[in-house]
């Protein structure tokens, strides 16, 4: 069954995480372990590692997420970019496994001076030189983009792309995909409607697969069917509406639902998502 959660504040520390995650009701969460914005990585020492673990028990948090920062770019034309994001994500990878994160999930960045192949083709040496050697216990995910711009990633037939070369690249580990509502929603794929919800089935089915989609963050969209901007709204309140929930609960029930809506409302998009999962 699909547990429901949020991404949450590390502010004071990771160890603080799951008290903060528990009081908002969630049952799995997401956060950073460092800034998203840049700057070097507080580090996890084992005391740390093994407080969170604790804090993670005692408030009964069942999985936990990492999302790496918002700068990662493997299609950059700067190598330097390209290189540092590789390392960047490669720490998250191992700094989730020494707090026993299931999951790390990561954008893959934009191409503007390179063509689309070209970037794509970047993108999945960059993703496969992460996991080089790589034998900890976390995962890594891959988000499909919201469609804006040059951002790499937007369908899942990129994905496909991507996923593919690393399987070569890369024997033996599996990368999974994290699906987000709003971009996939801005990027075309209708998951309001029935019948257009049966089409987006049937194209995951035929690139990634079901079973590589991992998480779901779950958010409506300010923005209408294939408007190509991500911007997020509160379950219910978007365009999406709650019918495009049910109908990933249904295809979906073992992938948690984490939300990244505004604080001041996540509670309740909580609630909502349980209260729709606790129905079907």
């Amino acid at each position: 069954m699909s547990k429901i959660g949020c991404h949450v504040s590390i502010a004071g520390g990771i160890v603080n995480a799951p008290k903060r995650a528990a009081e908002l009701g969630c049952e799995s969460f997401q956060m950073f372990t460092r800034s998203p914005q840049g700057g070097a990585a507080p580090v996890i020492t084992p005391e740390i590692a093994k407080s969170f673990r604790e804090e993670m028990e005692k408030w009964k948090q069942e999985n936990c997420y990492i999302h790496t920062p918002y700068y990662i770019n493997f299609a950059s034309s700067n190598e330097a970019i390209r290189q540092s994001s590789a390392r960047i994500v490669r720490e998250e990878l191992e700094r989730g496994s020494l707090i026993g994160a299931k999951y790390i999930m990561t954008h893959l960045g934009s191409s503007k001076d390179f063509t689309r192949q070209e970037g794509l083709k970047m993108t999945a040496e960059g993703v496969g030189r992460i996991l080089e050697g790589y034998k900890g216990t976390t995962k890594l995910l891959l988000e499909i983009s919201a469609g804006a711009g040059n951002v790499i990633g937007d369908t899942f037939e990129e994905l496909k792309y991507i996923l593919d070369r690393i399987d070569i690249l890369i024997y033996g580990y599996e990368v999974g995909i994290c699906i987000d509502t709003a971009h996939m929603f801005a990027s075309g794929y209708d998951i309001k409607t029935e019948e257009g919800f049966k089409k987006v089935v049937a194209a995951i089915k035929k690139t990634v697969g079901l079973e590589r989609i991992r998480i779901v963050h779950a958010n409506d969209s300010k923005i209408e069917l294939g408007g190509r901007k991500d911007r997020h709204d509160h379950i219910g309140q978007g365009k999406i509406g709650e019918e495009g929930f049910v109908n990933l609960m249904r295809v979906f029930p073992k992938a948690d639902f984490v939300c990244e809506t505004q604080p001041d409302l996540v509670e309740k998009d909580i609630a909502k998502l349980k209260e729709i999962r606790d129905t079907i």
